[in-house]
């Protein structure tokens, strides 16, 4: 008989027969184990459905659970399982007999099924009786009769557990030890490149895991939600303003987007008198998103060892034991000795020929600085040399000469710190922990003469490229333009191709304090002889100019220093007036008694203190020119102490080859002490700025290189580079290409400039937040109200960084200011006859505001200025209730001690109804009229702050602690 086909009816008759007997036999195994109670005692039972293999810990439960089941499965046995399989033999059978009377010839199809059944029944009886015999055997190995072969067998068992054990161990200790020889392998890289210690400590490697994150890398945080209050309260202020000149048809004077001094604008805090419906819903939207938003904490991108890391590099800074500074070349962070800084930078100083040592006390001597500088604007301005406007700028002087209040007059002390340049060690001496040299930097910023430096620099910078355009280079980009001319000069020039040609490079020593300030001067007068400024715009220039040389001073350690030699290293006017000092020296008094040596060279390019040029005479020749220049340069303070001569040579961050027909390659220059090290893929910055740094970082590369040798080499070497940042190997693939287009597009295009926007724009600046996206698309839904309100403007979102590893690790100003501070107990001054000092909150105590404690910094007494302060009635504290209103944060540009008297005299009740200008007088005169008193006050010193950023931390503190809605901020004083 052949095969049937599958839908044939003898074969379902046959499938159905088949089903019935294994039933069957079921049954018949299911009766057999109910019969037989030794049977049920063996692990049979679980073999049954239902399966269920949960295991107990504790042995009593095991059991208590083993012999339940066996209970259960057997009552399930009873019930439902035997049902069951007569329910199905019954439902079978009838199926059988359907199917058997819709067969032609019933007897055959009766014999061939009663045989298949047979066959089936042996098959399963066969397999049972062996399930049967398994679990017999099973049953009895589980409780043998105790025997030495049974010892044996708990031995083997446990000699194998031991065994597991100790494999184990050894696992462990080789997974450990790789760990070890993996982190001792990346401190060896990071110590070598990235981090470098010239320190007498000895660096754990988890400070080096946490160093090597990178200055710039930003450890994720949960958006402030006070931050964010106050970004978004002046964005409404500047949406109201230009909803106001939209509205009124008003000048909204814009001018200064085009003005040659807009970053010394005043910045304002008015609000116009103007209301509009949809202004209104604006804020209300934007206000309601930033109260109701809750933000998530985002993931740690530190790991454990890393914050491990960094609580100790800043507990070795604040015990006065490390100091963290960034190299001056190559980017790596450099660890040093803070005592060794200390003196490297009082070394410095104490050199008699360049500094002299004031007497005068630093808030006295920059008192000093401030009023000369009003002096002197006044009388250019009286000279008309000045207009009001820029009077107004530089001093904050209005049109009645009144000071006005805005904080960015405010001067902070100006002081000084060093780069170290260890490009300049050998690598044995760094191995050696040598102390690299210094620069000695001017942090003039903010500073008395910070405002005077930012109204000259423009005209000094269109001045100085004027005066300087023969030999001017603004940058390497610049530096490879006037390359490309060479090489096209000399492609059309035959009889050059022929000429010995040498690349040279000069470097001036130390150009800043070399530099005499009689000959800055008279190199700025010949300079602005030569303009086309006016001679009220060159008087005032040349002028100032003089007074930042004359009043320059930096305050180290509670001393203050005064330039005798060289110009400040760091302002704003530094390299301008290098520049002009360095082309009037060069090329009115040297050249023309050089004349017979200087013919020799045919491409002169300076940048700064560094030049580049061609050497058409001999060797001796140029030797010879070098040791005239510098004996012609001797009395001018200046010396070239450095020099390169040959066919190739390093310049900028390009080493630059002459070939055989005098045309110039060039290709990327890398110093050994190059960290290279970029901006890590986990950093808490905005997304897109990840894949800004690959983009910019590429088209250098390209441009840099005249070859494609040299271009393929150090592109394929800056994607290791960014792989090892965290960058996807994917993404930079993709960005390689639009990298290379972008300089394609550079290299045709030069001069082409991005087409200014025709819209206004306000810009929406904001600390980066993980849930920034939200707030974009809230504010783009707003678009067409803001149209309707302002006209044709532009939301500009102006996303900043979180504070960074190197805002809190390098500590510049600290290390200028006085020596360590220890662990302060009080904020009073200890100034004999001292009003504030009786009222100061004590150290320790604790100071509850509407269910908040706040902590004082008991580093700062009440001398200090450009603080924070808290004042608490004690008179209301004792109110039951978490919420007492009695809480005032106020800030002060002035000493503490001097605010507190300003407030101290409103407390009076007089026909000017001077207690409605102090919140602390007010609150008394309404709530304790009957002890009308400054006494009935507490006061701390809560921060102390740069003066522009004092509205902010003040604004901060008030909505943290709700003293605006349960507090003394809530009131409303006359001005």
């Amino acid at each position: 008989m052949g095969p049937r086909a599958p839908g044939d009816p003898r074969t379902c008759l046959i499938k159905l027969s088949v089903k019935l007997a294994k039933r069957e036999m079921q049954l018949h195994l299911l009766h057999q184990i109910i019969d037989d109670p030794e049977l049920r005692r063996t692990s049979i039972l679980s073999s049954i459905v239902p399966r269920i293999g949960k295991t107990f810990n504790y042995r009593d439960l095991q059991l208590k659970m083993v012999s339940i089941l066996a209970d259960a499965r057997e009552r399930i046995l009873k019930e439902c399982s035997v049902v069951e399989a007569e329910r199905d033999i019954l439902q079978l059978g009838k199926q059988v007999g359907v199917k058997l009377r819709q067969q032609s010839d019933q007897s055959n199809a009766t014999s061939e099924i009663n045989n298949q059944a047979e066959r089936t029944k042996a098959s399963v009886r066969a397999l049972h009786e062996r399930k049967i015999n398994h679990f017999r055997g099973k049953a009895v190995a589980a409780h043998p009769p105790p025997s030495s072969n049974c010892q044996r067998r708990n031995k083997r068992r446990r000699l194998t557990s031991e065994k597991k054990k100790e494999r184990r161990k050894r696992y462990q200790a080789n997974r450990k030890a790789k760990k070890q020889e993996w982190l001792k392998n990346k401190v060896t890289d990071i110590s070598s490149t990235v981090v470098r210690n010239f320190s007498s400590l000895e660096i754990p490697d988890t400070a080096y895991l946490f160093l090597a994150k990178g200055l710039n890398f930003v450890e994720s945080r949960t958006a402030s939600k006070e931050d964010l209050k106050f970004d978004t309260q002046e964005f409404i202020r500047k949406m109201e303003w230009k909803a106001y000149f939209h509205h009124n048809d008003a000048d909204n004077n814009d001018s200064f987007e085009e003005d040659r001094h807009k970053e010394l604008r005043i910045p304002s805090r008015k609000h116009p008198l103007f209301t509009h419906p949809l202004l209104d819903e604006l804020k209300t939207k934007l206000m309601g998103f930033v109260s109701t938003f809750q933000p998530e904490e985002p993931t740690p991108n530190l790991t454990t060892a890393e914050r491990r890391g960094k609580l100790w590099v800043l507990r070795q800074i604040k015990e006065g034991k490390l100091s963290v500074t960034k190299a001056d070349k190559g980017g790596a962070t450099l660890l040093l000795d803070y005592d060794v800084v200390v003196n490297c930078v009082r070394g410095e100083l104490s050199k008699e020929d360049k500094f002299t040592k004031s007497s005068t006390p630093a808030i006295e001597r920059m008192t000093e600085v401030t009023e000369v500088v009003k002096t002197k604007v006044l009388e250019l301005c009286k000279k008309n040399s000045i207009t009001e406007k820029d009077k107004t700028r530089i001093t904050g002087l209005n049109m009645n000469n009144n000071m006005l209040h805005s904080p960015v007059f405010r001067t902070v002390m100006p002081y000084a710190y060093p780069l170290f340049k260890i490009h300049k060690l050998q690598p044995e001496q760094i191995r050696n922990k040598v102390t690299p040299p210094i620069r000695l930097v001017h942090a003039t910023r903010e500073g008395p003469l910070y405002r005077v430096e930012k109204w000259t620099s423009p005209f000094l910078t269109d001045l100085s490229r004027a005066y300087c355009h023969e030999e001017f280079i603004l940058d390497t980009p610049d530096l490879l333009n006037h390359v490309k001319s060479w090489n096209s000069s000399v492609s059309n020039n035959p009889s050059m191709k022929q000429r010995p040609c040498h690349l040279f490079t000069l470097d001036v020593t130390a150009l800043y304090p070399s530099i005499k300030p009689s000959n800055a001067l008279a190199s700025l007068r010949h300079a602005l002889g030569q303009s086309n400024f006016t001679e009220g715009i060159r008087s005032a220039i040349f002028e100032l100019v003089e007074l930042i040389f004359n009043n320059s001073f930096i305050c180290f350690q509670g001393e203050v220093y005064m330039g005798k030699e060289g110009i400040p290293t760091g302002n704003c006017v530094s390299r301008q007036i290098a520049d002009v000092t360095l082309h009037n020296m060069l090329f009115e008094d040297v050249k023309p008694q050089l004349e017979s040596l200087w013919k020799w060279i045919a491409f002169w390019k300076r940048f700064i203190d560094d030049i580049l040029g061609i050497w058409t005479g001999t060797l001796r020749q140029f030797d010879l020119f070098i040791s005239k220049l510098n004996a012609l340069t001797a009395p001018y303070g200046i010396q070239f102490g450095d020099f390169q001569i040959g066919q190739s040579v390093d310049f900028l961050d390009v080493t630059l080859m002459l070939n055989s027909d005098n045309t110039i390659e060039y290709k990327l220059f890398k110093k050994e002490t190059d960290a290279r090290l970029y901006l890590k893929t986990d950093s808490f910055h905005l997304p897109n700025v990840f894949n800004s740094v690959v983009f910019s970082q590429m088209i250098r590369i390209i441009q840099r290189n005249s070859q494609d040798s040299t271009c393929i080499e150090d592109l394929t070497e800056i994607k290791g580079d960014f792989m090892r940042s965290g960058h996807n190997e994917d993404k930079i693939e993709e960005t390689e290409p639009l990298a290379v287009q972008r300089a394609i597009e550079n290299a045709l295009y030069p001069n082409q400039q991005p087409a200014k926007p025709q819209s206004k724009q306000v810009v929406y600046s904001v600390k980066y937040f993980q849930e920034v996206e939200q707030l974009k698309q809230l504010v783009r839904s707003l678009h067409g109200d803001i149209m309707e309100l302002c006209g044709d403007i532009k939301i500009t979102f102006a996303i900043r960084k979180q504070p960074s590893i190197g805002n809190s690790v390098v500590r510049n100003r600290r290390l200028s200011e006085s020596v360590l501070i220890p662990q302060a107990t009080s904020q009073k001054c200890g100034a004999p006859g001292c009003r504030t000092c009786p009222y100061l909150f004590s150290f320790g105590e604790q100071i509850n505001i509407n269910g908040l404690v706040l902590r004082l910094d008991f580093t700062l007494t009440c001398k200090d200025r450009h603080v924070v302060y808290v004042a608490q009635c004690q008179l209301c504290k004792n109110h039951v209730g978490v919420q007492k209103g009695d809480t005032y944060f106020g800030q002060t540009i002035q000493e503490m001690h001097s605010r507190m008297n300003g407030h101290r005299d409103k407390f009076k009740i007089d026909s000017n109804l001077s207690f409605e200008k102090s919140a602390l007088s007010m609150h008394s005169f309404l709530k304790h009229k009957d002890q009308f008193s400054m006494s009935n006050f507490k006061l701390g010193i809560v921060k102390q702050v740069k003066p522009t950023d004092l509205d902010r931390e003040e604004t901060f503190f008030i909505n943290r602690f709700r003293t605006n809605i349960w507090g003394l901020n809530r009131i409303s004083v006359v001005r």
